[in-house]
């Protein structure tokens, strides 16, 4: 983030808002983009392992995922915050897959 929009006491609040705000939608574009991506990644395995008789929903993956991500996270982005977040992304990459 650039320093022209970060925040600074006593700068006029409506328009600190309104960077903060427009930097959110940056981010959120961003993290669609990304998510996008994964799904993309996650079509291509699902694609995978229909060719070779796989199974989709891999449990074993999906906790690996998870504990690397908990392991990582420094937070503000509380524990049950993040397995509600990934495991929706998880169950969409599973979607993706077996409908692909």
């Amino acid at each position: 983030m650039n320093k022209s929009n970060t925040y600074r006491p006593g700068d006029d609040p409506k328009a600190d808002i309104g960077v903060l705000r427009q930097t959110i939608d940056e981010i959120d574009e961003k993290i669609l983009d990304l998510i996008n991506q994964r799904l993309s990644l996650a079509k291509q395995i699902g694609d995978f392992k229909k060719q070779r008789g796989i199974q989709i929903t891999d449990s074993g993956r999906e906790k690996e995922i998870l504990n690397r991500l908990l392991d990582k996270n420094n937070g503000p982005l509380g524990v049950d915050g993040l397995r509600n977040i990934f495991e929706a992304i998880i169950a969409e990459g599973r979607n993706v897959q077996s409908t692909g």
